[in-house]
């Protein structure tokens, strides 16, 4: 009768090591994919920053002498596995003695806030096919 006991008690013993090893690589399996979907989307705040930017070099060279206005910038870069796209759109333009036939414009009284622009900026990153980040972000900017 002694031994059986040791086998029940050996028995449970695995099964309770067991179940918390279970739960140990699920927490690291949790931990390691929080990593990596803060390292994308770490990423993804990186992308919309110099998006933005180019944004505003394109804005910058566009001719705005026929009376229309930059509208839209979309761009997108892959990088193993990963993709990251950006649409922008140009709200409203804050122009002095301009106008825009295709962007909505408004008037300013002085020179110093001549061309300043409301963005709606739009990053939606993925990983192989799957989205996982997407930030909006609304931004007023001076080319």
């Amino acid at each position: 009768m002694r031994q059986g006991v040791g086998i029940w008690q050996a028995i449970m013993m695995i099964l309770i090591v067991s179940w918390m090893m279970i739960v140990a690589l699920k927490y690291a399996s949790i931990s390691a994919r929080h990593t990596a979907d803060s390292y994308v989307k770490e990423q993804a705040e990186l992308y919309l920053n110099s998006s933005i930017e180019k944004a505003l070099l394109e804005i910058s060279a566009f001719d705005r002498s026929g009376g229309e206005c930059y509208d839209s910038y979309s761009d997108s870069i892959s990088n193993h596995g990963k993709k990251f796209s950006v649409d922008i759109t140009m709200q409203r333009y804050f122009l002095y003695n301009e106008t825009c036939s295709n962007v909505d414009y408004s008037t300013v009284t002085t020179s110093e806030s001549h061309g300043m622009v409301i963005m709606d900026v739009e990053v939606n990153a993925s990983i192989d096919g799957v989205l996982t980040t997407r930030i909006l972000r609304r931004t007023l900017q001076r080319p």
